[in-house]
Order: structure tokens, then C-alpha cells, then sequence
């Protein structure tokens, strides 16, 4: 028809209107903005020439088409509503509120005038106050799929996970379609540690959208949680072929290869998504772990200024002008050390704190309070306080997670590089300061317990039963539905009980659970599986002496890294440490061992997610260890 009348506004409006309706709001714009010259006072024209607008981000054009059709046709709150949106897609989020305010006013039953003002609202940071907005707007219109995402995004954002989880279903059911439900749907599973429901939706949301980058980002994220890391590069690598150019699905890429331990691969992926965002915090994040879990320990620590836990304290204590370098010359200078993370990581960094006293300088040392008392006796150490106590002058004060960066770069260089480890490296490689030196890596801090405490657990230790003792620990960290803001999610550790207890089932000796807070029934699970009682130990977690003098006393400790691993490490024991893919980077990206601690043997996860082969040669080792220490006890 256009062919024989070429201006024809009708004509013009339903080809632009089928075009914008189709996603081509491109090819649809020429055509409505010729329309809407013939047909100027029609609302529905003009109406569809403002979407056009804002389909593609012109949204001052939008608000003035949208102005327009709203003085033709007054009663379409329609055209309202899409004026107040483009104005707070311009950032004027306060006049947007203000305008929405005056239509709730004027058309109060109406679910798109609640809905946007429930986001203008949410974009302004008051979440409470958008939540009304949407629950009004889902009275009004129960199936406006919109309003129940929106509401659920908002109330995940607050973590309030069962309640955005419902919502999120409650759009899916409203509109099974609606794609961007689905993605939130499968996020609040994982923020919960409820992975393999996670899973289950992202495939089916690659079945319905394969080729949505999102979709299998989130479902390489699911698989990830379970360790099953050769899964989980596959999806992550279909999302970098489908976006390229998207620095954090390059990222997260990069990310991938690092997890199954392809250095070489995740220092060019972290590259490249540098290059796309070199503003990025998380690539330095992920390079600073990647490169210490290669012993690449230089280059990890100068990157490791980029941690959350740094990002954080700096924030939060402006008060305190940080340093990254030591005085030129340590004899005699004054270093103030603050610890900025978990009890584990104070114990794990201050084994560094012996090579300042032994170049003569003064230490002094901020503790969590619960570590203080044990630090106190702690003989590279001049003085330790408590974290609620005034931190004392010094030249340089510094995070403890920063010291191992600042002595690699000291003139004195007390940490001498002895491992060259020289790797093939691709232009994009050479940008981060390729190749590395491996330096030497200090013993672990030396911690001894009090007498009376081991006096005490001895006592203790005989009222369980016959020796060996054998500690068990199989979680750590913040349970994923626990987790906030900067949370490391390998910082969660977890074996299932099923497993580990039949493969210590047959094992001699005595069982003791050192599980820190410890699930309703599960060491009464544990006994059942293992045959015979687990001894409760669990709350000498809150008594640290007395922890560090059990773990000084018996004779085999098996658990997922924590706390009490680097306890039994500072008492000069060995441990048998369960690693979850992937692992922290202290225990290195492969290997049975990890110079960090030396004597300690490690049982990894599979890359598959599997624990077979490892509980299966834990099971042997501690057999083979048990009889060896019973025949030299016979002999």
C-alpha cells in the first residue's frame, strides 16, 4: 500500500506500530513520526511515537510525545504515566515521584500509577515506602507480573529472602513468560544456598532463552556452589561467545578458568575484561586471589589491595590514614597492625608479624577480642589490644592482610625470592607485570595454651573414651542465607554429613565434633551413620583457650578450613583439611598439599562435584596413620 501511497498516515502507523511491536524500534520510529505529522491529534499515534522514543532511550522526545498524546486524551493515565517515566529515566527521580503523587491522586485505583511509583521511589533508596506502592498496585491489578517482580526485587534487596522468593513465583504464575522473574527467581535460590533448585530453573530458563547471557550466568553460578566447576565453565564460556564485549561476563569467565586452575586462561580473561572496564574493582579482586593460588605471590599481593575487607574498613574508618609501605628503616620504627577480617585470617597474617621483630621494629597489634588473650602471649607480638581499645601512635599503620605486600616491597626485602616461575605469556598477560617470583613464605604464628587448659581438655579428652581422638569439623563460614554485602562465597565451606561420616565408619578411635554451631540433629546424624557416638565438643568454639589446648592434646583433626585449622597449625600440629571446590587460596588451585601448611594433607573436591575419591583416601590415610601409631605405642 505504501508503494502506491507512500505518505499514507494509517498506513505509515500500522507498519510502525507492527515494527515497534516486534522490538524494532528503529525501523519503527521513521514511520510513526510520518504518521504522526498526518495524524496529529490522535492520542494512540502520538502515544506509540513516545514509545518509540523510549525504546530507544530518548526519553526528553518520549516525555514530550507522551505530554502531547496525554492533552489529546486526558483520561488515558497511560500517557501520564509514560511522561513521568521518561522524566525519571532523565535522573529527575524527585519530579517523577512528584508527578506520579499528583496522578495517584487523580486515578487511585490504578495499578500502573502505583507501580511506577513504587520504582521512582525504590530508585531513591526508600524501599519500605515502594513496597507499599507495589502491594498497592497488586491489590488493584493482581496480575500485573510487574508489581510482583518489582516487589520481590525489593525485598531481596532488603534480604528478606522467603518473602521475594513468593513474589518472584507469583509473577512467574501471573505471566510465564516473563523472563526477568525467572532470573530472580534462580538468584534468590542461590543467595539462599538452595542451588540445585537454582539449577533446575536456569535450565529451563535456557531452554526457553538460550540465547540469554543471564540465563546461563546464573546457571553457571548454580553449578559453582556445588562444585561441579568443569559444568560451570562450559555455561560461563557460552555466555563470553554470546556477549564478547561485556567486561563482567568476561569476567566471570576468567573467573571459571581460575576455578578449574587454567592460569594462563583467567590472566587473559581478567585482561580483556580490564580492557572493556578498567575502572573494575572485582577483576583485581579475582586476579589478586587467582595469582596467590598460583604462588604468583608478588603480583597477588600488590592486587590484593583491592579486597572487599580493605574497600570496607577504608570506608568505615576514614579516621585512620592506612599505609601499604613500611619505614624505610624497620630497627626501631613503630608498626601498628589492624585486623580487618576473620579469626582465622588474624591468626593465618600475623606469621608475617616475626619478620618486623626481627628486623628490630615495634609491633603493636589491634585483636578481635576474642583472640586477644592468646595473642597476648604471642612472642612476635610487643603489644596486642583489644579492637574497642584507642589505637596507639605509630608510622605506619597498616591491615594486617597488607603486611606480606608491603615487606615484599621493602629495600631489605626480608621475603627473597627463591622460585622463579617464568610462563608463556600472550600481549594481554605481559599488562599485569608477568613473570613472577614465588618468595618464601613464613611459618605460622606459634601459639601456646595455657597449662590449666591443658590440664583441663585432658581431663576432658579421658571422659570421652580411649585415644586416638579425632576432631571433626564439616562447615564453616556464613551459611549463604546469612551472607551480605562484600561476602566472600568461598568463604562458606561445607561437606555433607552422609558422606564424610560413612567414610570415617570402621575408623578407630574416639569422635569429637568441633562444629561450630552446629544444625539441629546433625551430630546426632553424624553418630547414626558413623556408628557409635560423636562426642560434642562444639562449644569450645566460644572458648578459645580451651580450643587451642584440645587441638594442641588429640591426635587427628579432619574438617573444612577455619578457625580451628589455624589454631591447630599456630599449636604446631597437622590437619586433614576438606577443600570444597573451588578452594581458598591458601591451599593452593591444585596439589595434596600447600605450602602455607607444611605437614597438612588435603582432600579436594572434584572438579565434577564429586567427594568419592577424596573421602575414600581420607578414609585410608587415617586408617594407615591410626595402626602406625598404635604399633609404635605397642612397641
Amino acid at each position: 500500500m505504501l508503494e502506491r501511497a507512500p505518505n499514507h498516515p494509517q498506513t505509515l502507523y500500522l507498519l510502525g506500530t507492527a515494527l515497534l511491536q516486534l522490538g524494532q524500534a528503529e525501523q519503527a520510529l521513521g514511520h510513526l513520526e510520518r504518521a504522526a505529522r498526518g495524524l496529529r491529534n490522535e492520542s494512540r499515534v502520538v502515544g506509540n511515537l513516545a514509545q518509540a522514543y523510549f525504546a530507544l532511550s530518548r526519553y526528553a522526545e518520549a516525555q514530550e510525545a507522551f505530554r502531547k498524546a496525554s492533552r489529546i486524551d486526558p483520561r488515558n493515565v497511560n500517557f501520564h504515566v509514560g511522561a513521568a517515566s521518561a522524566v525519571a529515566m532523565q535522573g529527575n527521580l524527585a519530579e517523577a515521584e512528584a508527578l506520579l503523587r499528583r496522578l495517584a491522586d487523580r486515578f487511585p485505583g490504578s495499578a500502573l500509577v502505583w507501580l511506577n511509583l513504587g520504582n521512582a521511589l525504590r530508585d531513591q533508596k526508600r524501599p519500605e515506602e515502594s513496597l507499599a506502592c507495589y502491594t498497592k498496585a497488586i491489590g488493584f491489578d493482581p496480575r500485573l507480573s510487574e508489581a510482583h517482580n518489582n516487589l520481590g526485587s525489593v525485598l531481596h534487596a532488603l534480604y528478606r529472602f522467603d518473602a521475594a522468593e513468593q513474589a518472584y513465583r507469583a509473577s512467574i504464575a501471573t505471566d510465564p513468560d516473563y523472563i526477568a522473574a525467572r532470573y530472580n527467581l534462580a538468584s534468590v535460590l542461590i543467595d539462599v544456598g538452595r542451588f540445585r533448585e537454582a539449577e533446575i530453573v536456569c535450565r529451563d530458563l535456557v531452554a526457553q532463552a538460550p540465547a540469554s547471557v543471564m540465563a546461563h550466568t546464573f546457571h553457571g553460578a548454580a553449578l559453582t556452589h556445588q562444585g561441579r566447576l568443569l559444568e560451570a565453565l562450559k555455561c560461563h564460556r557460552t555466555a563470553a561467545e554470546l556477549a564478547p564485549q561485556d567486561a563482567k561476563v568476561i569476567e566471570n569467565y576468567a573467573g571459571a578458568l581460575a576455578d578449574i586452575g587454567d592460569l594462563s586462561g583467567a590472566l587473559s580473561g581478567f585482561a580483556r575484561a580490564l580492557a572493556f572496564d578498567p575502572a573494575s574493582v572485582s577483576p583485581r579482586q579475582l586476579l589478586a586471589t587467582t595469582l596467590l593460588s598460583h604462588g604468583c605471590l608478588v603480583e597477588g599481593w600488590a592486587y590484593y589491595a583491592h579486597r572487599s575487607a580493605f574497600i570496607r574498613f577504608c570506608n568505615g574508618r576514614p579516621d585512620i590514614r592506612l599505609s601499604r609501605t613500611l619505614p624505610p628503616e624497620l630497627r626501631g620504627s613503630h608498626v601498628l597492625l589492624l585486623r580487618e577480617q576473620g579469626l582465622g585470617d588474624e591468626i593465618f597474617f600475623l606469621r608475617y608479624a616475626r619478620l618486623l621483630t626481627a628486623a628490630g621494629a615495634r609491633v603493636s597489634y589491634i585483636a578481635s577480642a576474642k583472640l586477644r588473650p592468646i595473642l597476648a602471649r604471642a612472642a612476635d607480638l610487643d603489644e596486642v589490644r583489644d579492637e574497642t581499645e584507642p589505637e596507639p601512635q605509630a608510622e605506619a599503620p597498616m591491615l594486617l592482610a597488607d603486611l606480606p605486600h608491603a615487606l615484599s616491597q621493602h629495600p631489605t626485602n626480608p621475603l627473597r625470592p627463591v622460585l622463579p616461575m617464568e610462563h608463556e605469556i600472550n600481549s594481554a598477560e605481559s599488562s599485569l607485570g608477568m613473570p613472577f617470583l614465588c618468595p618464601l613464605v613464613p611459618p605460622s604464628l606459634e601459639l601456646s595454651p595455657l597449662t590449666e587448659c591443658l590440664a583441663a581438655m585432658s581431663q576432658r579428652l579421658a571422659s570421652a573414651g580411649s585415644p586416638p581422638y579425632i576432631g571433626l569439623t564439616w562447615q564453616a563460614g556464613i551459611a549463604p542465607a546469612a551472607q551480605r554485602d562484600g561476602a566472600a562465597w568461598n568463604l562458606y565451606k561445607r561437606t555433607e554429613i552422609e558422606p564424610l561420616a560413612a567414610a570415617l565408619q570402621g575408623v578407630h578411635g574416639t569422635f569429637l565434633a568441633l562444629q561450630r554451631n552446629p544444625g539441629a540433629g546433625e551430630i546426632e546424624a553424624f553418630s547414626r551413620i558413623l556408628g557409635r557416638r560423636l562426642h560434642d565438643f562444639s562449644d569450645l568454639n566460644e572458648d578459645l583457650e580451651n580450643m587451642l589446648a584440645l587441638l594442641a592434646l588429640i591426635d587427628e583433626y579432619v574438617g573444612v578450613s577455619n578457625t580451628n585449622i589455624h589454631l591447630r597449625a599456630a599449636a604446631g600440629r597437622t590437619a586433614r583439611v576438606l577443600i570444597p571446590a573451588p578452594a581458598e587460596w591458601w591451599w593452593m588451585a591444585t596439589g595434596a598439599s600447600s605450602p602455607w601448611f607444611p605437614g597438612f594433607s588435603l582432600y579436594r573436591q572434584g572438579l565434577d562435584g564429586d567427594w568419592g575419591a577424596a573421602l575414600a583416601r581420607l578414609r585410608e590415610d587415617l586408617n594407615c596413620a591410626i595402626e602406625a601409631k598404635l604399633s609404635a605405642a605397642a612397641r
